[in-house]
């Protein structure tokens, strides 16, 4: 999934409009209500000040982890619940998981692809879906090694990255177009030494890249021996083998894959594809997670959410 939808931001604007007119609001009635000189103009100016805070905080919410912003003002508006369900991620509690409505966005999704997963599977703080959980949850039952490691993290996630804050553990972040990534760098020609990182993180990249062998090839290049590569993609169970079409237009790539800017499906094959890339390969056992993180298919049916740990031989 995209970091981004339209209905997403449409909630930000919305959230951002209230938070202008409730405190434009609080100052009207204190200006014109009472006629107190300094004293309401003080109050006044430092209730557009908080208001200003608030809302600079909502902006952070969604575009500063990147960056390694957590808002104090941000944990406070989205306090934890006693909830049903919990996002290892950025740590809150809610009710529920939320529905982002993915599938009213045809221009980029494939409606008929969200018909046979749960829908309410996205953090409404750090927009995680399951498999960000899966993964947040792994790296923190690995979290000493991920402390003693060198760690390169392709295509970084919202919510990763705010779950490698909070802990205190620094990793490379790259990405041939993100300009926020750290490094600018092509996954099928990778411009680092060979051995030279301990752990890679690679989370849905595959299916956008016009080589996948190459890019694979290349991470096993540059990790060292023993290294481990965090790895997932859209994998269709009903698919025997990877189905691709490089060539195909946008709308085409929508009826095949789901999503205008995927090239291929993965399949029921992925595990070899990876070992014969040179892994010994494990799929993270999600059975045995927490319930309450959702480790489920959703909300494409092409997200089964399979996680693969792989080991450089």
């Amino acid at each position: 999934m995209r970091k981004y939808d339209r209905n997403a931001l449409f909630n930000i604007a919305l959230k951002a409009l209230l938070f202008v007119a409730v405190f434009a609001g609080t100052f009207c009635i204190l200006r014109f209500a009472l006629n107190l000189g300094i004293v309401i103009s003080l109050a006044s100016s430092a209730i557009a000040a908080f208001g200003a805070v608030i809302l600079f905080s909502c902006l952070l919410r969604y575009t500063g982890f990147y960056f390694g912003y957590y808002s104090f003002v941000s944990r406070l508006l989205f306090r934890n619940t006693s909830g049903e369900v919990y996002c290892p991620c950025c740590g809150k509690s809610f009710d529920s998981f939320k529905d982002e409505r993915f599938y009213e966005d045809k221009e980029r999704f494939n409606p008929d692809v969200f018909t046979r997963a749960r829908q309410d599977v996205i953090c409404d703080f750090c927009r995680s879906a399951p498999r960000h959980r899966i993964i947040a949850t792994w790296a923190e039952e690995n979290i000493e090694l991920l402390k003693n490691s060198k760690i390169l993290y392709f295509a970084p996630e919202l919510s990763m990255m705010l779950w490698f804050k909070q802990h205190g553990i620094h990793v490379k972040t790259a990405d041939l177009y993100d300009k926020r990534a750290e490094l600018k760098l092509d996954i099928t020609a990778l411009d680092l030494p060979s051995e030279s990182e301990d752990i890679i993180f690679c989370n849905h990249v595959l299916e956008h890249v016009l080589d996948h062998v190459t890019a694979l090839s290349e991470m096993h290049r540059v990790l060292r021996k023993g290294g481990i590569l965090v790895i997932s993609f859209p994998i269709d169970d009903a698919l025997a083998h990877m189905r691709e079409d490089k060539d195909a237009s946008a709308q085409d790539r929508l009826k095949l894959f789901g999503q205008n800017d995927h090239i291929r499906l993965f399949g029921n094959d992925s595990k070899k594809m990876l070992e014969d890339a040179g892994f010994e390969v494990e799929v993270m056992d999600t059975d045995n997670m927490p319930a309450k993180i959702l480790p489920v298919t959703g909300p494409a049916d092409y997200d089964t959410n399979k996680v693969f740990c792989c080991t450089r031989k």
